[in-house]
């Protein structure tokens, strides 16, 4: 059944769009569309990709849905062949990403803590930097998302808590991540 979908598409538009306080831009998430975090790779954005459009394609949905459904499920097939034609150009998607992170800074709203890459473990095998949240998870940051210099906030996983890691170049990166191999 596709109910869900209609309730879902519009779900995803009031909840998952990046608001400018004082603008009128709004930046839609496209990764969360795409089911993926920040960090995935070309690949499992592809993969995504086409599994979304398998689901929700026109051909795809049976006739006896009722005629809401049929077009909820069509915006949701537009939306989704549209966020892989950002995504799935790096040029496009580099271009996304400093948006949605210019967007994402710019918001105003509670920052729970203020934190350095310092405070954060690295992950070598993933490319991830992880902080842990009071409620029990993690934040977490892909290390592509913390090189142009930039303060980054990163909401937790689980609850709607954020923290801000101010800015950090590349080579704090660096020598972020050799100071934390080095004391492990």
């Amino acid at each position: 059944m596709i109910l869900p979908l209609v309730e879902g598409l519009r779900n995803y538009s009031r909840d998952h769009t990046i608001h400018h306080t004082g603008s009128t831009e709004k930046v839609p998430d496209l990764y969360c569309l795409l089911q993926v975090q920040r960090c995935a790779s070309h690949d499992e954005l592809k993969q995504s990709y086409q599994r979304l459009v398998l689901k929700y394609h026109p051909d795809k949905i049976a006739r006896h849905q009722s005629p809401e459904d049929q077009a909820a499920a069509q915006d949701m097939f537009v939306a989704v062949d549209k966020a892989w034609k950002t995504l799935g150009d790096p040029t496009l998607r580099k271009e996304y990403d400093a948006r949605l992170n210019e967007k994402t800074i710019s918001q105003e709203f509670p920052v729970d803590e203020e934190i350095t890459l310092a405070d954060m473990d690295y992950d070598e095998g993933e490319g991830v930097y992880s902080y842990p949240c009071r409620c029990g998870d993690d934040y977490s940051v892909c290390e592509d998302e913390v090189e142009d210099g930039r303060d980054v906030v990163i909401c937790c996983s689980t609850c709607s808590l954020t923290v801000r890691v101010q800015g950090v170049s590349s080579a704090d990166v660096q020598d972020g991540s050799h100071q934390q191999e080095e004391s492990r």
